[in-house]
């Protein structure tokens, strides 16, 4: 069976899950909250409005572990590149190269939240520098986390994301 382009740059990809582009994820009125949370979903609880925490812990590499019941927003996502790649605005190796350049930030700010002795994987890249940062303050890494939220709003993000 053929796999989509869009389909190849999920799966290279993985940032809308891996915390990178969100740090929580609100369940919808149709998400069936005691089905995800049998799967072993968290889910947690912004006044009344039930969410979860990226990185997605169902996100093995850059697969969803349970893709079929995954919840409503996540079904509904699409980034700018996929978006793009459907109008025939971009060729999948645009998109590719988008991808990976995002990549090589995210590695990047690893390398120095792992420097900096963080070891916290499970919490979004964001809150993960916030930490550090607050605990070290360091130009190098607010400005790297800077540049990358530029990279990815203007070339992930869409109007009403998650």
């Amino acid at each position: 069976m053929e796999t989509s382009a869009a389909s190849r740059l999920c799966l290279s990809c993985g940032m809308c899950c891996n915390g990178v582009l969100f740090e929580i994820v609100k369940l919808q009125p149709e998400d069936s909250i005691r089905e995800l949370e049998k799967l072993g979903m968290k889910v947690n609880r912004k006044k009344t409005e039930p969410y979860f925490k990226q990185p997605c812990s169902f996100l093995n590499d850059c697969t969803c572990t349970i893709y079929t019941q995954r919840p409503t927003r996540c079904r509904g996502f699409e980034c700018s590149q996929l978006k793009q790649l459907a109008l025939g605005e971009i060729t999948e190796l645009e998109a590719q190269a988008k991808i990976n350049e995002a990549r090589r930030q995210v590695d990047q700010i690893k390398i120095m939240l792992a420097t900096a002795g963080d070891t916290m994987t499970a919490d979004s890249l964001t809150e993960r520098v916030a930490r550090v940062f607050a605990e070290q303050p360091d130009e190098t890494l607010k400005s790297a986390i800077g540049e990358l939220k530029l990279y990815l709003a203007r070339h992930f993000r869409t109007l009403g994301n998650q």
